[in-house]
């Protein structure tokens, strides 16, 4: 019996060394880098060496702000005598930043603040000249706090986000998980197998019901995949739940936002875009919620679930929403004619979506400034359309793992891509003498791009304002038509997955942005009121 303990020991043993043993072997091969070793180079050589790093960067810093003086105060343009002055905070943040192989600086901590600062304030120089004393302050402090090498910082950085502190343990076993050359050997292999024997596509994607008809199917009878997160969203308590206690409020988070940007003179324009489920709950369960004009406005409410709840608390709270949801459930009845309105293997929804989305964002800002509430000048924009093909492949499919086996197919779409047009007269003279001279129009098309002088319309968005946007067909999302739409000039700051807080950072540290604006529409898609990257922060101009 004692014998069959020692074998059973020495086989547990061998499983639990072998994921080890076999990255161990493909580091030495010079595979990948010496994972193994990460744990004991993070203790003895990467907080000093950081400290180096920090050294230099702080001197560059330091030599670029004095040439960037010099040349401000010599008459050069400030953007340009600036760009010495970015790079070189940029370097510094990237090395200050990243404490060692696994651990990010805590947000709280201040020397992260002081950074964000510096950043903001360098980025808000070029319109707002009159801050030049605090940036010049500011950029001191930052090489007056990195400009020398801290022993103790070093032993501080070890003791707080070492390899002893979940940070850096949590973020270690995920990437051994991800990366961890048995892994990646066998894990394509295993998920293939498991989907030929279950029809199971992942822990991220859950496989949707299965449509036959096209009557009913939107023209594209299957299955779709739909975002795990997406389908959580609905069946979890709302995040206003008392269940969802820990989480941050959102609410909270946008009445906050909202006030920020009123000191400001900037009106707020609320856009929850619904998820997938939300739209389209049929092709997930199977079951027939109702659509077109059989959905009434109860209907509606329950088939969308916790984001139209909270749309409609933000109504009762007086802040200005786009409300998503009773248009695209409405428009389900076309989608046998016109395609559905959400891709087959993805998160977001197609051009027809998109736009459709765009109207109803362009009719809601014109009654805002119809009813006075906010000012963006007459129409100053011509824009034309054209069509243009584009091969999705599903971001949905790609999270299962399974595309590289081609399990899910390339989903070809039609956008409408927005181009400025414009028209300007000039006298032609006649080929004889005899003639008079004749007016001739000549039409220039240039792509659409986003306008930060001009515009009084900023947008923060995620990846739903993205898509089509900056990837193919390129000027074809809902931005581009909105502004076609409204027929003025747009401006446009994107955070893919981090609409509710990471966008809002981007925007804190280029406040900027925000002179001539009077209005910010705020799109963010309804899973991150539960799911979104960094919770629902409060965020400092």
């Amino acid at each position: 019996m004692k014998k069959l303990y020692i074998a059973f020991i020495v086989v547990f043993a061998v499983l639990l060394l072998l994921p080890f043993t076999v990255q161990t072997v493909a580091d030495l091969r010079g595979e990948k880098h010496f994972m193994s070793l990460d744990i004991f180079k993070d203790v003895v050589y990467t907080p000093f060496k950081r400290e180096s790093r920090m050294v230099e960067s702080a001197a560059k810093l330091n030599d670029a702000w004095f040439a960037a003086r010099e040349s401000i105060a010599g008459g050069a343009e400030v953007g340009e005598s600036l760009d010495g002055v970015i790079s070189a905070l940029s370097d510094l943040e990237a090395v200050a930043l990243s404490v060692n192989s696994y651990a990010e600086l805590d947000t709280a901590e201040a020397d992260y603040k002081l950074l964000k600062l510096a950043d903001t304030l360098v980025a808000s120089l070029e319109d707002e000249p009159e801050s030049f004393k605090s940036v010049d302050s500011t950029l001191k402090a930052v090489v007056a706090e990195f400009g020398h090498f801290s022993v103790w910082r070093a032993f501080s950085g070890i003791k707080h986000y070492g390899v002893w502190t979940s940070r850096y343990l949590r973020t270690f076993e995920n990437k051994v998980e991800d990366e961890n050359a048995l892994v990646l050997a066998f894990r394509p292999k295993y998920q293939l197998a498991v989907w030929n024997l279950f029809n199971d596509p992942g822990e991220k994607v859950v496989l949707g019901a299965n449509c036959q008809g096209e009557s009913d199917c939107a023209g594209r009878p299957g299955r779709w995949l739909f975002y795990r997160q997406d389908v959580e969203f609905l069946v979890q308590p709302s995040p206003l739940d008392v269940r969802s206690a820990k989480l941050d409020n959102p609410i909270q988070a946008i009445l906050k936002f909202r006030d920020q940007l009123k000191s400001r003179g900037v009106e707020l324009l609320v856009v929850i875009t619904p998820g997938k489920p939300s739209i389209y709950p049929e092709r997930l369960t199977g079951s027939v919620v109702g659509s077109g004009n059989a959905l009434n406005e109860s209907a509606a409410k329950n088939a969308a679930g916790h984001g139209k709840a909270i749309l409609d608390s933000l109504n009762a709270l007086g802040l200005n929403t786009v409300d998503l949801y009773t248009p695209l459930l409405s428009a389900k009845a076309d989608d046998a004619n016109l395609g559905a309105l959400y891709l087959d293997d993805d998160t977001h929804w197609t051009p027809r979506g998109a736009e459709l989305a765009a109207a109803e964002i362009a009719k809601k800002v014109n009654s805002m400034a119809e009813a006075g509430l906010i000012e963006i000048g007459e129409p100053s924009m011509d824009y034309v359309v054209s069509d243009s093909l584009a091969d999705r492949m599903g971001d949905i499919g790609e999270m299962s793992g399974l595309n590289k086996f081609n399990v899910f197919k390339v989903q070809q779409v039609t956008g409408h891509v927005v181009s400025q047009q414009d028209v300007s007269e000039r006298m032609e003279a006649p080929a004889d003498s005899l003639s008079d001279s004749t007016v001739v129009r000549d039409t220039v098309k240039t792509p659409f791009k986003d306008d930060f002088r001009k515009s009084k319309i900023l947008i923060l968005g995620d990846s739903f304002s993205r898509i089509y946007q900056t990837d193919a067909p390129v000027n074809a999302g809902w931005i581009a038509h909105f502004a076609r739409n409204i027929s003025r000039p747009v401006s446009s700051i994107v955070s893919d997955g981090g609409a509710s807080t990471l966008v809002r950072e981007k925007l804190a540290r280029k406040a900027g942005v925000l002179k001539g604006k009077k209005l910010l529409i705020w799109e963010f898609v309804e899973r991150d009121l539960r799911f979104g990257a960094e919770g629902w922060k409060d965020i400092e101009f």
